[in-house]
């Protein structure tokens, strides 16, 4: 396994995650080691540009390896099929939870991928981007970006950091808009009861707002599944606190310093350190995470 990771590039641990995501199914010995012959690292090395590069995540491109996506993965023009959901269909319904589309609880948010999408096109288009200038702003791909606004493939909490950051916006910005036929954006709550959380879900990551309006702070609730990560560094302003609920996070910052918490701890640090995390162990983590001032 080390030798197989160090020929892509990544950590053994990234070796397993993506075994327990379903990204690949490595050989075992007689002794329950794990063996990866020329096409496995063939395979290794396409997931691991489809995360680095193009910014899928791993719904996407479970979906891209399982419609033979191995000879597609790199298009003519540098930025990867057109359509990372694979099948053409959607990677998410309303009502629904997992790692690719989006849903909401009882209180308002954004219901599906297709609203995901509408919301970042919208977005896109008050700044009179074009899907190249979005791209390239965000450093992502154009047909990741169009894959997204089309409800055809989730995103990372990364990548949507990402897009947030090139269209100078937050989620709890994103998650205010509202179609103006049918209602106005709600304003500043002092209350804000349980039913009542706007809710998004994507990438294996629940995030519910505990504030309204807010100016100053940016409370969350997040919800992790066993495994999630997300998907890569991001950076902005500001500073952040993390308390962990149950389950295990390990944080990375700047790929200089990484910490583990567990129920009870909690973690301060700069939002301008490029950050990631990992939900750890077999159990759901869930933590309140503060951003100061609202720029998540």
């Amino acid at each position: 396994m080390t030798e197989a990771a160090e020929l892509v590039g990544v950590s053994p641990s990234t070796l397993r995650l993506w075994e327990r995501q379903g990204l690949i199914e490595p050989v075992r010995s007689s002794g329950g080691a794990r063996r990866y012959d020329r096409a496995m690292v063939d395979r290794l090395r396409v997931i691991a540009r489809l995360r680095r590069v193009e910014g899928w995540n791993a719904a996407a491109i479970r979906r891209h390896l399982v419609t033979g996506g191995l000879e597609a993965a790199t298009a003519p023009d540098g930025h990867g099929p057109s359509d990372p959901a694979g099948d053409g269909g959607p990677s998410g319904s309303a009502g629904t939870t997992g790692t690719t589309g989006t849903t909401t609880a009882a209180g308002s948010g954004i219901g599906s991928a297709d609203e995901l999408g509408r919301r970042l096109r919208r977005l896109r288009q008050r700044r009179r981007f074009t899907l190249r200038e979005a791209a390239a702003r965000s450093g992502l791909s154009i047909s990741f970006v169009s894959a997204v606004e089309r409800g055809l493939s989730g995103i990372s909490v990364a990548a949507l950091r990402r897009l947030l950051g090139a269209y100078e916006t937050t989620l709890a910005e994103l998650g205010a808009e509202t179609d103006v036929e049918t209602r106005a954006p709600a304003g500043p709550r002092r209350l804000v009861r349980a039913g009542e959380r706007p809710v998004l879900e994507t990438g294996g990551v629940r995030i519910e707002d505990l504030a309204v309006g807010a100016s100053v702070l940016e409370p969350q609730l997040f919800v992790l599944a066993p495994g999630t990560t997300s998907e890569g560094t991001y950076s902005h302003l500001g500073e952040e606190f993390m308390f962990v609920l149950d389950g295990r996070l390990g944080v990375w910052l700047d790929e200089a310093e990484y910490y583990e918490l567990g129920p009870g701890d909690a973690l301060t640090f700069p939002s301008s350190l490029p950050h990631r995390f990992a939900a750890l162990g077999p159990s759901t983590t869930r933590l309140v995470w503060v951003n100061s001032p609202p720029s998540f």
